[in-house]
């Protein structure tokens, strides 16, 4: 009998210095992660650095740690709840947007399509279940200058926008909350419908993304300042979460300028876009930081992310090159400055707010996000393209 007592305090006791063990490796890896960080003077070496590690996670993109909690965190291993089982599309998304500007790397591209395309149908291999496969299909456009090499998988992605369409015409993000508009969509889809509906001789499409974001505009934006809510609520007419949170307003910002760099240039609606971004910028730019940064949440005082941070870059960079204003290439180029500050020695973009919880409720874990490291890599070599006016 008392060994059969012995061995269960054994059990216990393994079982809790196990549990209490992976909390401090956890913890440590992270510190280990962090030393040396921000220490990049030179910003070709450091964008050198940001590819390499891109292209690793073109091959094999890492998934996003979920939950917030930092202890006993074996217990949420268990439940599945500690990282996503699933690389999401607009996480592949920007990756593969990185991999497009990163030199050399056609074979990687290239493995990489192979393994989402069917080289002989065109058509996904699996097919995206959510909208923003949309923006992953927008990306894989930029592989390619004969769209119609990819015009059955782009089909198939039409499809389901068109399955995700509300009783308003408009498209949502989840079929299990069908009366809900979420910001996200705006640079899921947007930019998406616009490329196809031009490329394929099918306006109703690019109605389809104006109508997405003059909704938006009109049930979910603050007008002063010009920023989004998370999310709005149809049949209530109301908007939901809060105005001011950073991706989200990154969302609508890369909805914004990549529409508008789709858009025809005699297109009806190309001057309202235009007026948005600009709009947007001449607000936004009062947010920044000193040190070129941008807060998770604009208007209070928390963490730096480097999403809103890039994505905000990018919004300045576009503004500059419609503008010709020196502020906002300065912005832009503050931006880069700031996310070099946050960038681990070995090439990982940090301090990138991890995956959203629900309407309102946002992570409290800042770490890597692939699509952050694939969009840097878009700022950083747009910005060095761009000629100063």
């Amino acid at each position: 009998m008392i060994y059969i007592i012995c061995g269960f305090f054994v059990l216990i006791s393994l079982l809790l210095i196990t549990i209490v063990g992976v909390d401090v490796f956890l913890y440590y890896r992270s510190v280990f992660y962090r030393i040396k960080i921000g220490r990049w003077t030179d910003r070709s070496n450091w964008l050198k650095n940001i590819q390499a590690v891109n292209l690793k996670w073109l091959k094999k993109t890492p998934t996003v740690k979920l939950t917030d909690n930092e202890r006993y965190v074996v217990k949420d291993m268990i439940k599945g709840r500690y990282r996503s089982t699933t690389i999401q599309s607009w996480q592949e998304a920007g990756v593969l947007f990185g991999a497009l500007l990163t030199d050399n790397a056609e074979e990687q591209t290239k493995y990489f399509i192979d393994a989402r395309i069917d080289k002989n149908t065109r058509k996904w291999k699996n097919i995206p279940q959510h909208v923003d496969g949309a923006i992953l299909a927008y990306a894989l456009t930029k592989t390619t200058e004969n769209a119609i090499e990819l015009k059955p998988a782009l089909d198939e992605i039409i499809t389901l926008i068109e399955n995700c369409k509300g009783d308003d015409g408009t498209v949502f993000y989840r079929d299990f909350i069908p009366d809900i508009r979420f910001v996200d969509t705006i640079g899921f889809i947007c930019p998406f419908l616009t490329f196809y509906g031009k490329n394929f001789d099918e306006p109703k499409y690019i109605d389809l993304a104006i109508l997405q974001i003059k909704s938006y505009v009109e049930k979910a934006l603050l007008k002063k300042p010009f920023l989004p809510a998370h999310a709005f609520e149809i049949k209530k007419n109301m908007p939901l979460g809060i105005y001011g949170w950073g991706r989200g307003s990154g969302w609508f910002i890369i909805g914004l300028i990549d529409t508008y760099a789709e858009l025809p240039e005699d297109h009806v609606d190309r001057e309202y876009i235009k007026e948005l971004i600009l709009k947007t910028a001449a607000d936004l730019i009062n947010f920044q930081k000193p040190n070129g940064s941008f807060h998770s949440v604009l208007s209070i005082q928390t963490r730096h992310d480097s999403s809103i941070t890039t994505l905000a870059g990018l919004l300045f960079l576009t503004t500059y090159k419609i503008t010709g204003e020196e502020k906002y290439y300065k912005a832009a180029d503050n931006c880069v400055t700031s996310l070099m500050k946050v960038t681990r020695r070995d090439g990982v973009v940090d301090f990138c707010q991890g995956d959203t919880k629900g309407i309102g409720v946002y992570a409290e874990t800042f770490d890597l996000m692939p699509f952050v490291q694939g969009l840097v890599i878009r700022l950083t070599t747009e910005l060095e393209n761009t000629t100063k006016k």
